[in-house]
C-alpha cells in the first residue's frame, strides 16, 4: 500500500494543482457532492460574498481539497524525515517546544486545514505524541493509517469512551495530546455554540480537558502561503479557553480566526452545519 501511494504521489503537486484546476474551472466537478456542500458552507460563513466571489472561493478551495489528498498521500508514503522537507514555514514553534521542555503536558488542538496527517507527522518527528483516530472501514487502509500515524514511538486510540479515557489520563501525566476539533460529535457527546454565528453541533472534548486540567494548550495546523508553499501557523489558546462559562465559545472563536488567515485551506466540503437545533437539513438541496 505505501508503494502504490508513493507511485501515485510521484507525480508534482504542482501538476496536480493545475490539472485539478483546469478541471474544476470548467465545471466538471460542480455536480459533485463535495463541490455543492463547499459551495453552501461558504454561502452560509461569509454571507457578504456575491455570486461571483462564491463561486471564486468555492472552486479554489475544492481545487486544494483535492491536492491536499496527494499531500496526506505524500505523508504516508515517505519517511517521517522527507515528510517535514515539505514544510517550509513554521510560526510560533516555541509555544510547543517550549512546554514540551518544561514537561507540563501539552494540548494540540488542530482542525481539517489542508492535510491532517501531514502535521501530525509533522509532530511525531519533533515530540511523542497521543492522539485519537476515527477507525476506517477497510482494515489493510485501517492498519497502515495506524501505523503512520504512530511512528515513531506515538500513541493512538480510537475514538471511544475508553480513548477519551486515555488521552485523558495522557494529558493528566503531562505528555503531548492531539485533537481535531472541528468535526461534528456524536448527538448528546457535544454543544451547541456559536460558529461564524449560526449555532454548530460543536465537540467539546479538547475545550473541556484544557479547562478541567488548567494545562497549556495551543492550536495548530497547515496554511498554504506565497507559491503554494505549506507552512504550520501554531497560536496560543485564549485565556477564556481556562473559563468555565466560555472555554467552548473560545474553541470556535480560535477555529474562525485559523480559517480566516487563508479561508481557500479549509475542508468545507464536510457537513459541519449538519445538525440543526431546529431540524432544519441545510444540505437538502444536494
Amino acid at each position: 500500500m505505501q508503494l502504490l501511494f508513493y507511485v501515485v504521489t510521484l507525480i508534482p503537486l504542482k501538476v496536480v494543482r493545475i490539472v485539478t484546476r483546469s478541471i474544476v474551472n470548467l465545471g466538471v466537478l460542480s455536480w459533485t457532492s463535495g463541490y455543492k456542500i463547499t459551495k453552501i458552507n461558504l454561502k452560509l460563513c461569509y454571507k457578504d460574498l456575491s455570486d461571483k466571489k462564491l463561486k471564486s472561493l468555492t472552486n479554489k478551495s475544492y481545487i486544494e481539497s483535492i491536492v491536499s489528498i496527494f499531500e496526506t498521500l505524500n505523508a504516508w508514503s515517505r519517511p517521517i524525515h522527507v515528510s517535514g522537507k515539505k514544510i517550509y514555514r513554521i510560526e510560533n514553534n516555541f509555544l510547543i517546544s517550549r512546554n514540551v521542555k518544561e514537561k507540563n503536558g501539552l494540548a494540540i488542538i488542530s482542525i481539517h486545514n489542508r492535510s491532517v496527517d501531514l502535521l501530525l507527522k509533522w509532530a511525531n518527528a519533533n515530540i511523542q505524541t497521543v492522539s485519537l483516530y476515527k477507525k476506517i472501514k477497510l482494515s489493510s487502509l485501517n492498519k497502515f493509517v495506524k501505523s503512520q500515524r504512530e511512528s515513531k514511538n506515538s500513541v493512538l486510540y480510537e475514538t471511544s469512551i475508553l480513548g477519551t479515557r486515555k488521552i485523558f489520563k495522557a494529558y493528566k501525566s503531562n505528555k503531548t495530546i492531539c485533537i481535531v476539533s472541528d468535526q461534528v460529535p456524536q448527538r448528546g457527546m457535544g454543544e451547541y455554540v456559536k460558529f461564524f454565528n449560526i449555532d454548530a453541533y460543536t465537540a467539546t472534548l479538547a475545550p473541556t480537558l484544557v479547562q478541567k486540567l488548567k494545562k497549556p494548550a495551543v492550536f495548530a495546523c497547515i496554511h498554504s502561503f506565497k507559491n503554494n508553499m505549506l507552512g504550520i501557523t501554531i497560536k496560543p489558546c485564549k485565556e477564556n479557553m481556562y473559563s468555565k462559562s466560555e472555554y467552548q465559545l473560545s474553541l470556535n472563536q480560535s477555529i474562525e480566526e485559523l480559517i480566516n488567515i487563508n479561508p481557500i485551506d479549509y475542508a468545507w466540503e464536510y457537513k459541519r452545519f449538519r445538525r440543526q437545533q431546529s431540524g432544519e437539513d441545510v444540505y437538502s438541496q444536494i
